[in-house]
């Protein structure tokens, strides 16, 4: 099956006759707004490709360009932040880790009270359907679901966008989390996602790449959009999940499935003097090394450099374009 017409004038049958005239002007300018900036010389049918990914959402099983998308104004997830989310990239096509990722949204729908239907969730053969609607290349893809008005169910819908080059290594600045521990949106991927982003802004402000939260008794909790890994005398640890952190589909992957055993428990700020290798982990940037928090220094070891090749052999990127980080 395939989410293509099957009669298609030519490879834009899907775009507005403005856009078709923005894209014969000035087809770069089409990517920049949407905040994705071409490397240079990229080729016209290679444009055309990520305008799709930008500008092509799946909706409910069908391509819907962004411009026709519509919410519901009374959709709860639009007004009270009731939704949920999930993103990862592919590899090859297929969503990476994917079944993890549903698992989760459907246990935190079953948790905030959102009418989530398995179905309507789409398995990892619908999304690698979309993804080769879109490009030959591998996509950063994010899955929402709102909760809908009361008596009507929300929106399931699905976006892409370019792989970005993951940062060499990441610096980091220690932060007190403002929410108390065991709040919903601390522990599940919500459309309530503000804190996250001032905590990170703030550390960048203070020259930082990013925030590493910890709690009110100062035990180290994440960082702002990834799970850490600290390597400790004893091995390798990550804060347990006891209701201050996100529990990251790739952090149980590494605890399951990794080289190296990885056990979870509570992390005190102070033992951060006596690691010796540091690094995050999301489903978008895979592992990407801590070399710095506070004034503790990390080396990028070879222990890290293991797991790093460990990864990219089964979740490399092999794209022909990888794009610019862009900021949170």
């Amino acid at each position: 099956m395939s989410l293509l017409p099957a009669n298609r004038p030519d490879e834009l049958w899907w775009a507005s006759e403005r856009l078709r005239q923005r894209l014969i002007v000035d087809p770069e300018g089409v990517l920049r707004e949407r905040g994705i900036h071409p490397p240079p010389a990229m080729p016209i049918q290679s444009i055309h490709e990520y305008v799709r990914v930008a500008h092509l959402l799946w909706i409910e099983g069908r391509l819907v360009p962004i411009e026709d998308f519509r919410i519901d104004p009374a959709d709860e997830g639009l007004l009270l932040g009731k939704g949920l989310w999930e993103s990862t990239r592919t590899v090859r096509g297929v969503p990476w880790l994917w079944a993890l990722h549903v698992d989760r949204m459907l246990q935190s729908a079953k948790l905030l009270g959102i009418d989530l239907a398995p179905e309507r969730v789409p398995m990892a053969e619908q999304v690698a359907e979309y993804v080769r609607a879109l490009t030959d290349d591998d996509v950063m893809i994010r899955l929402n679901a709102t909760a809908g008005r009361p008596g009507s169910r929300g929106m399931v819908w699905m976006s892409a966008a370019p792989l970005t080059k993951p940062p060499e290594a990441m610096r980091l600045r220690t932060m007190t989390n403002p929410v108390r521990k065991g709040e919903a949106y601390l522990l599940l991927k919500t459309f309530q996602y503000a804190t996250r982003l001032k905590l990170h802004a703030a550390a960048v402000a203070e020259g930082y790449d990013s925030a590493l939260v910890l709690d009110e008794a100062n035990a180290i909790q994440e960082a702002a959009h990834a799970n850490i890994f600290l390597r400790l005398p004893e091995g390798w640890r990550t804060p347990a999940a006891d209701g201050g952190l996100l529990p990251g589909t790739v952090r149980q992957w590494l605890m399951e499935a990794a080289p190296v055993k990885i056990a979870a428990e509570a992390i005190p700020v102070e033992r951060l003097a006596e690691a010796s290798e540091a690094f995050l982990s999301n489903s978008n940037a895979g592992l990407v090394p801590v070399t710095q928090i506070d004034g503790y220094a990390f080396r990028h070891g070879p222990e890290t450099r293991s797991l790093q090749e460990w990864i990219a052999a089964t979740a490399g990127s092999r794209n022909r374009y990888l794009f610019a980080n862009r900021s949170h």
